[in-house]
């Protein structure tokens, strides 16, 4: 449960560069004392197929039921997200047979009370918690990489979605939130935290441009330079290195009490 006295009030900024222009399929935002990240799956829509409703329809409706439910402090994250894929579940209506193939999403969620931050990771976006002393530690859940590097079909891969022994997206199915990594630190001693899709962790893990601490720094201080720089050396991959995606949807929520 959040803390019950009054949080500390920061200061919230947003940056998005969608892969496709005018199709985001990332949502983002604050209200209150949380705020979430929300990265939709881009599947292909066989692996979908039991559901009319876009990604982006999908991580939009998501971010905003998983807002509103971590208003309620008597809620844990792990609740805050269960009812909340329950609710866009039922709002998909009769037509849709989710069982058959429906859209997912990774989700980063964070709350703060006077003293300290909860924090939420479910799949492979991020959340960076940015120390004054320059410390910065990376949350994520990597079991989705590992399930990918053991199995190299996409159909081996997707039998382990929402599997036991496989990886866990937020999708129809309630239980999945009981599956989200999480934890609390301290807010004394923390300069920032930063949410971000797989699309900003790739300054890391696929181009090499920064470090966690440097990717912490430009998100704080350069952060539209960021997503050029990370544009930018998608383009300068060479075709042997180049992801399915050359491009992903890259956002980046930060919060700061700095």
């Amino acid at each position: 449960m959040a803390d019950a006295s009054a949080p500390p009030t920061p200061s919230v900024s947003l940056v998005m560069e969608p892969a496709v222009p005018g199709a985001d399929e990332d949502a983002a935002g604050s209200l209150g004392s949380a705020a979430v990240l929300v990265d939709g799956a881009g599947l292909s829509a066989s692996l979908r197929a039991g559901c009319a409703h876009s990604v982006a329809w999908y991580s939009h409706l998501l971010a905003a039921r998983l807002l509103g439910a971590l208003q309620d402090p008597a809620l844990s994250l792990r609740g805050a997200l269960r009812l909340a894929i329950a609710e866009v579940a039922a709002a998909h209506g009769p037509d849709c047979r989710l069982e058959d193939g429906s859209p997912s999403a990774t989700v980063v969620a964070v709350r703060w009370g006077a003293e300290r931050l909860e924090h939420l990771v479910l799949a492979d976006s991020s959340l960076l918690l940015d120390h004054a002393d320059g410390r910065v530690e990376r949350r994520t859940d990597p079991r989705v990489d590992e399930v990918v590097a053991a199995h190299r079909t996409v159909a081996a891969v997707e039998a382990r979605r929402n599997a036991p022994g496989g990886f866990w997206v937020a999708r129809h199915e309630p239980a999945a939130a009981e599956e989200a990594r999480v934890g609390s630190v301290p807010l004394t001693g923390l300069r920032a935290v930063h949410l971000v899709s797989d699309g900003v962790t790739r300054a890391v893990d696929l181009l090499g441009l920064h470090r966690e601490e440097g990717l912490a720094w430009a998100l704080r201080e350069q952060p539209r330079a960021l997503l050029a720089a990370i544009r930018e050396g998608e383009r300068a991959l060479p075709p042997e290195r180049r992801p399915r995606k050359v491009h992903d949807d890259a956002t980046a929520l930060t919060v700061r009490w700095d």
